[in-house]
């Protein structure tokens, strides 16, 4: 299991991982391409992190519609709500976006460390609650975006923050066309208009999935 670069194991050696993960009782799960998480499926009440490739959080409307809420790349939490109010009725959904491995940890085990009381169980509690701020503000990014009034606006708005992350006017957006669209809560065909006019304008450039701000 690769947990050197996943930000939940910050500040934790390496020879403690293994020995906090069993403490844990932590297990992982592999999903391919397009499989669908089942959350409701799971022996625990956990709290799922992403360990390699990406997923998709799904959001679904009382008439089915689904809208895609936030990239999960490495590191990033899910499941979080259902672990902290099992009674909650939320809607969400978890695609993955590629190949991924996701580790699950019980929420009750990090909130209430163990008997030993080893140095490393405050280090990941700390640093879940972190996972869990930032996961918070890519929800308050999507809701700033669907705030726009207009599909260009929701468009620049999602480039200057995706700019402002990744530090800089050339961008990588982690979604294809399609997502990308969903994402915007519009459709693939509208959306790449208003790109093409956009482009045509001026405003911004882009080949595949790398974009940048001319203004």
């Amino acid at each position: 299991m690769n947990t050197a670069d996943n930000p939940l194991f910050a500040d934790i050696q390496e020879r403690d991982r293994e020995v906090l993960l069993s403490c844990l009782n932590a297990y992982t799960r592999s999903y391919r391409k397009g499989d669908l998480l089942r959350l409701d499926a799971l022996q625990h009440r956990d709290v799922g992190i992403v360990l390699s490739g990406a997923l998709h959080m799904v959001k679904e409307d009382v008439w089915g519609h689904q809208s895609l809420v936030a990239y999960l790349g490495v590191g990033s939490l899910f499941g979080e709500s259902a672990a902290l109010d099992p009674e909650a009725q939320d809607h969400v959904s978890y695609l993955a976006a590629t190949d991924t491995q996701t580790l699950y940890v019980p929420l009750s085990r990090v909130l209430h460390p163990c008997k030993k009381q080893c140095p490393f169980h405050e280090a990941i509690a700390r640093n879940m609650f972190r996972l869990m701020g930032a996961k918070n503000a890519q929800l308050l990014d999507k809701i700033e975006v669907s705030s726009k009034s207009s599909l260009r606006e929701k468009i620049l708005c999602y480039l200057n923050l995706l700019a402002q992350k990744q530090g800089g006017k050339y961008i990588i957006v982690p979604f294809n066309r399609t997502e990308m669209a969903s994402f915007l809560q519009s459709n693939r065909s509208a959306m790449t208009r208003e790109l093409s006019d956009m482009q045509a304008e001026g405003l911004i450039d882009f080949d595949g999935n790398t974009f940048v701000l001319k203004t």
